[in-house]
């Protein structure tokens, strides 16, 4: 019996600090969005080809162009979405409209954007590098934004 509870004992808090990692490894569900990635949207590609933009929608390339490799955090009208990494870009797929975009890390950046139906944005975010980066998130013309990404990697949602 003694034995019995020397192995138990071990293999018990072995699977305590196995389960309780899965929360911190899993995947952050909390990103989710109401907003959908294009139906062509694939995890970890990139293409030189713009994505297509659903009839009566608008389509805001969202990318994280460097400065740092600290990954930014990105809100639209308060509610969380993804997180970008250096070299990453996302395409949020939403309806037409004034559309508020925050990049948070220590600090936040916002701006705004009057999406309209059929048409691509392209955002470019960048975090300095430093002990409490804040972000900076800045409107682009769609020829250098597609330009940009073109080698970046498409992440859709978690």
């Amino acid at each position: 019996m003694k034995r019995l509870e020397r192995f138990l004992l071990p293999m018990i808090m072995v699977g305590i600090l196995v389960l309780s990692g899965c929360e911190t490894y899993g995947p952050k569900s909390k990103y989710d969005s109401n907003a959908t990635p294009s139906p062509n949207a694939t995890q970890g590609s990139s293409s030189n080809q713009a994505l297509e933009i659903p009839v009566g929608k608008a389509m805001v390339y969202i990318y994280h162009s460097g400065g740092s490799n600290h990954r930014f955090f990105l809100q639209v009208n308060g509610k969380d979405v993804i997180s970008l990494r250096k070299n990453q870009y996302y395409a949020y797929v939403t309806e037409p409209g004034v559309i508020e975009f925050t990049a948070k890390t220590m600090g936040t950046s916002s701006i705004t954007v009057d999406a309209k139906a059929g048409q691509a944005f392209y955002l470019k975010g960048s975090v300095p590098p430093g002990f409490s980066p804040t972000p900076s998130l800045v409107l682009v013309t769609q020829e250098v934004g597609a330009q940009e990404i073109a080698n970046y990697r498409l992440i859709s949602s978690p």
